[in-house]
């Protein structure tokens, strides 16, 4: 399943990190918790009446970026990934609904 976004961000990520060897599994773990912590510190910044919402996009765009190259870093298609994260989320909104429904 190829979707040429998600491989045109792989180029780009490949393009940027060209040097650099692929991650094992506990070095991305270590990245996402880096990447989650940005977007932690820019979250509290906004709570205390400052945060910069380019800021966000930036750390936002580091886990999309990131995330499509750690997925292939790992071995698995990136598409395919996203695919699945897809209907994951899709089942969870349609049981998180059927909960409401019936205790209505």
């Amino acid at each position: 399943m190829e979707d040429p976004r998600i491989s045109d961000l792989l180029t780009l990520g490949r393009r940027i990190w060209a040097d650099q060897p692929s991650m094992e599994l506990p070095h991305v773990a270590v990245a996402a918790c880096t990447v989650t912590g940005d977007i932690a510190r820019v979250a509290r910044d906004e709570l205390e009446g400052g945060g910069d919402r380019a800021d966000l996009g930036r750390e936002l765009g580091n886990l999309i970026l990131s995330g499509v190259r750690w997925a292939s870093d790992l071995g698995l298609d990136p598409a395919e990934c996203v695919a699945a994260a897809a209907e994951a989320q899709r089942q969870y909104v349609e049981s998180r609904a059927s909960e409401r429904n019936s205790s209505a």
